[in-house]
């Protein structure tokens, strides 16, 4: 029986730790299990205009923008849904009040802060790699032109997003991710109450007329919790959050092993 396989990009098909990039064992998993009629959906937090082009060298049957807010289909739109403008406007000045750092992440463009593009340098400094994202300054952005889906938040008080979160919380969410080794501040996701991962899924499942029982979910961060817990089988990388390991079914190996193509073979995707 086909199944439908919803993977998460970055820490999951996009390793970040040693090759940063997709494994070649995992480009060969994903063309032999859709040569074997199951479909691949990429299931992503980034915004259509942040997957850039060569960054995933195969084809899959579906996209997933946006954590849910964007979801095409063989090159057929099938979803989307932006911040509307009105409320983005005093977003951005209650980005400003709390002195976060933000990203505004849209279909064709998106646009950060200084602290991003700082933010940016100061990893390349300690990791030697520049992360793959196509940003423009906030002094490009007009308001009336955007079509913004989502927003990063970079916070030191947690205090403050608290705050924020409960000024917002009849229309968005904020899911938090941490603070990386190297990062001076945490990390969370603004998103559209009600889209997620999950809500994209269950879309998704309907233009292919598939069942919850037929899917299968890869991911490694808290934004792929929803999916994973979600998805009849709900995967979670070696490198994964612990929170995250803990709520997923199997636990593989890391992203900069053979992992994919080994839970595929174990599967009987391949």
């Amino acid at each position: 029986m086909s199944k439908i396989i919803f993977m998460d990009i970055d820490g999951t098909l996009l390793d970040h730790i040693r090759y940063h990039r997709v494994l070649d064992s995992t480009i060969e998993a994903i063309q032999k299990a859709r040569a074997n009629g199951h479909k691949i959906i990429l299931c992503t937090g980034r915004s259509k205009s942040n997957v850039l082009e060569g960054m995933l060298p195969f084809e899959s049957d579906g996209q997933i923008y946006g954590a849910g807010a964007m979801l095409e289909a063989n090159g057929k739109l099938l979803y989307h849904i932006c911040i509307p403008k009105e409320d983005l406007c005093l977003l951005i000045d209650d980005f400003i009040h709390y002195h976060f750092g933000f990203k505004l992440e849209g279909e064709e463009e998106s646009f950060a802060d200084p602290f991003v593009f700082e933010r940016r340098n100061r990893v390349k400094k300690i990791t030697g790699v520049l992360s793959s994202e196509a940003l423009f300054p906030m002094n490009d952005f007009h308001l009336e032109k955007a079509h913004i889906n989502k927003a990063t938040l970079y916070y030191q008080s947690k205090e403050d997003l608290k705050t924020f979160q409960e000024k917002w919380k009849s229309k968005y969410t904020c899911v938090e991710h941490g603070k990386k080794d190297y990062d001076t501040h945490f990390m969370c996701e603004l998103l559209i109450n009600h889209v997620n991962k999950t809500s994209g899924i269950k879309k998704m499942l309907e233009h292919f007329n598939m069942s919850q029982k037929d899917t299968i979910a890869f991911g490694d961060s808290m934004n792929d919790l929803d999916m994973l817990q979600f998805a009849n089988t709900g995967i979670c990388m070696g490198n994964g959050t612990e929170k995250l390991k803990e709520a997923a079914d199997i636990v593989c190996g890391p992203s900069y092993e053979d992992s994919i193509y080994d839970m595929f073979q174990q599967l009987n995707l391949i």
